[in-house]
């Protein structure tokens, strides 16, 4: 088992797993936008995994290929980030400050 697909991957990474669960299901209109400009990354990414063979679980694709992550959560966790950086720059620092303060969001509480 590679570290990526390991249950202490998983384990060291619950907050932000947690995180894009809870965001998937109550939905925040500027999560949203920063999750579908994450997403529309991901779609025109070479590491997406659209039939779910490099999935963590089984049926939850589209995934990415690389960690396994279900994107629908992955892409709404605001602490993830992307495992080859083209989620970098996705926001300005004025913008990000202004997303985090319009849903009461502390990056440094994770």
């Amino acid at each position: 088992m590679t570290k990526k697909t390991s249950i202490k991957y998983v384990w060291a990474n619950r907050k932000s797993i947690i995180e894009g669960i809870k965001n998937d299901i109550f939905k925040k209109d500027d999560v949203e936008k920063v999750a579908a400009l994450r997403m529309e990354i991901c779609n025109s990414c070479e590491h997406i995994d659209k039939e779910g063979s490099k999935c963590y679980v089984p049926g939850t694709q589209p995934c990415c290929g690389l960690c396994g992550c279900k994107l629908a959560w992955k892409t709404r966790s605001l602490s993830e980030k992307c495992d080859i950086d083209k989620w970098e720059d996705l926001l300005n620092e004025e913008e990000e400050s202004e997303l985090y303060n319009n849903i009461n969001y502390n990056p440094d509480e994770q």
